[in-house]
């Protein structure tokens, strides 16, 4: 019975929940009215078709084009090096990583040394550029009107600019900068390098459109680096305003070529020509007169009464013009969108890269055709076998006066107790005057013949090294392997000097060590067995000297027999390595020559080449459709 009581509680509350009644409709939760199997069922479909439509959204959803343009210059920056301007890859990668529509600009001013003081006027004219009228003179003014031009000096646009002049970017950084406030220029993130250059056209290479692009777009400035030393800094800049003075100036900027004279969106001439106004001069670059502007915001800072005099002064300047170009391409129709200064520059230097490629595509093509269809190819590998013929021939006469001749039996076995350190002096004579010299020189001779009908010297596959894996220490070598590689390879097959190099820095010392211990072995032996005769003599346990003498005898033919018959074997099995080494060292010069005859490896690299190429090809067309799709 007080069982039951126990159990009691539980069962009521068991029954009062299996008692309980289900919601009704009405409660706002349709799945509550339905049996389990069937919310189930009803549940689980939805579920379904939401994460299938969310896949499908984000499978359609386009990556951020801003991302992927910078990824992709990332890209082409390192698998093509020595296609595209690194510094100005790095400019437009910086540009990307700023948020869109506030990326910063530089825009460089550059007087050009023509010797009538064009540093000076680059100045004025970036004081006129920057000069508000309708303030008083500031003190940045000053400063800059004070600076030496011939110093790089960076100014930066920025409203509320500091009136306190100049500050160094950094404690011993030879680049100073200004922060100034411009009414016209504020908000654009402007920042101007004022320098002097100098562009030679002397020669066509350096007039190209090209190297004048690489030299306005991406001056260099030189910054100490040490004490009485510079060194050179690229600064790469979205737009360039070249600068001249006088008629000197005018000639000197008309030498350039036209793309670069006729005013641009990146690159815009101008030459102070003071009393010359540009309808009397019909020019590709702009004439500006600073003096003029220079007394038109003087005027205008007397009072406002002489607005209509600074508006004539101002606009016969010609200022205007350069006012207008810089302002251009610094802001986007659109806040949110990217300038059109960063797109110019990445489409430039896509533009460029793929110039390069085509470039780089022709010539690895003539290279490839010009190898592979020598016009002498007949008489070239006719060449090759009577030079292999004449080099074995020579190896075997060579060496053969070299081992009977009077150095090598300096190495006898009985001269090594005073000759023991010469082995290394005489056999390295051997090899430098007897190991294929007429065939290295001949073989000189011969690729200069084959380079001249191909236009350049082709790429003869070289020696290779072979390295032990656990000591790094060179091992023996396989046939046409060499013990080291020079940095700088030859431009022929440099199989023989190699081979030479590999007997004379592995083998020799090895010969030597050997000679050394030999000795040292055998006076030792003799020592011991010389010592024991005499102790036995002393001890009387030899009756006699002949007996004390026999012993010591038996000692020293021991030694001087194990010593002959140890170095004759070292200087046999030396002797057939170097001739072996020879044979090897000329078969493979002459599969080396002759893989190139075949043009084999010519074409086979011109294939790897041309994968590289398209692989660039690709990237590019990947960053133009970025560039394409990017606000």
């Amino acid at each position: 019975m007080s069982s039951n009581r126990q159990l009691w509680p539980q069962a009521r509350r068991l029954s009062r929940l299996v008692g309980q009644k289900r919601p009704t409709p009405s409660s706002g939760c349709p799945f509550c009215s339905v049996p389990p199997a069937a919310a189930f069922r009803l549940q689980s479909r939805p579920r379904r078709q939401v994460v299938s439509r969310r896949h499908q959204s984000n499978a359609a959803a386009p990556t951020n084009p801003r991302a992927e343009l910078e990824h992709t210059l990332d890209l082409l920056q390192k698998q093509a090096p020595n296609l595209v301007s690194l510094s100005r890859v790095q400019l437009a990668l910086q540009g990307l990583r700023q948020r869109a529509g506030d990326e910063a600009i530089r825009v460089a001013i550059l007087g050009l040394e023509d010797g009538d003081n064009a540093g000076q006027t680059a100045k004025r004219i970036l004081r006129a550029l920057l000069t508000d009228p309708l303030v008083d003179e500031q003190s940045w003014e000053k400063e800059l009107d004070a600076y030496d031009p011939t110093q790089p000096l960076i100014v930066r646009v920025r409203s509320g600019g500091h009136e306190a002049g100049f500050s160094t970017l950094e404690r011993g950084s030879a680049l100073n900068e200004v922060h100034i406030s411009s009414a016209a220029l504020n908000g654009l993130n402007l920042e101007l390098l004022l320098m002097d250059t100098s562009l030679a056209v002397t020669s066509p290479e350096a007039s190209s459109v090209q190297a004048v692009e690489e030299a306005v777009l991406n001056p260099v400035v030189d910054i100490p680096s040490a004490e009485d030393r510079l060194s050179p800094m690229t600064t790469p800049v979205h737009k360039t305003l070249l600068i001249t003075n006088g008629l000197s100036g005018a000639v000197h900027i008309s030498a350039l070529p036209p793309p670069i004279v006729e005013s641009s969106d990146t690159v815009m001439a101008a030459a102070n020509m003071e009393g010359l106004p540009q309808e009397l001069l019909d020019t590709p670059f702009e004439v500006v007169d600073v003096a003029l502007a220079e007394k038109a915001v003087a005027l205008f800072r007397q009072g406002p009464q002489h607005a209509m005099e600074y508006e004539r002064l101002w606009s016969a300047s010609n200022m205007p013009t350069l006012v207008k170009w810089l302002k251009a391409d610094l802001a986007a129709a659109n806040g949110a969108a990217t300038k059109p200064a960063v797109r110019n520059l990445i489409a430039a230097l896509l533009q460029s890269t793929l110039s390069s490629v085509q470039t780089e595509e022709a010539r690895k093509v003539s290279k490839a055709l010009a190898i592979k269809n020598l016009p002498e190819a007949g008489e070239l590998n006719k060449a090759l076998a009577e030079w292999a013929q004449s080099a074995h021939a020579e190896l075997q006469s060579e060496l053969d006066l070299a081992f009977t001749g009077r150095r090598w039996h300096k190495l006898g076995w009985w001269k090594l107790f005073w000759r023991v350190d010469d082995v290394a002096m005489l056999t390295n004579e051997m090899l430098s005057q007897r190991f294929l010299p007429t065939a290295e020189q001949e073989l000189v001779y011969l690729t200069g013949r084959i380079a001249g009908p191909a236009g350049e010297h082709p790429t003869y596959p070289q020696p290779v090294s072979s390295k032990d894996g656990d000591n790094g220490n060179s091992t023996k070598l396989g046939s046409g392997e060499i013990a080291s590689i020079s940095p700088t390879l030859p431009k022929w097959p440099g199989h023989i000097a190699f081979t030479r190099r590999y007997l004379q820095n592995e083998t020799i010392p090895a010969l030597q060590a050997l000679a050394q211990k030999l000795v040292l072995q055998a006076v030792g032996t003799t020592s011991v067995t010389t010592s024991l005769a005499a102790l036995l003599y002393i001890s009387s346990f030899a009756s006699s000297l002949y007996e004390a003498g026999a012993v010591a005898a038996l000692g020293i033919v021991y030694s001087l027999g194990r010593m002959q018959k140890k170095w004759e074997a070292a200087r046999g099995f030396w002797e057939g390595d170097v001739r072996e080494e020879g044979r090897k060292a000329v078969r493979a010069v002459e599969g080396s020559v002759t893989d190139v005859l075949e043009g084999s490896k010519a074409i086979e690299d011109g294939s790897e080449a041309a994968e590289e190429l398209q692989r660039i090809r690709e990237l590019v067309a990947k960053a133009e459709d970025a560039l394409a799709r990017m606000k």
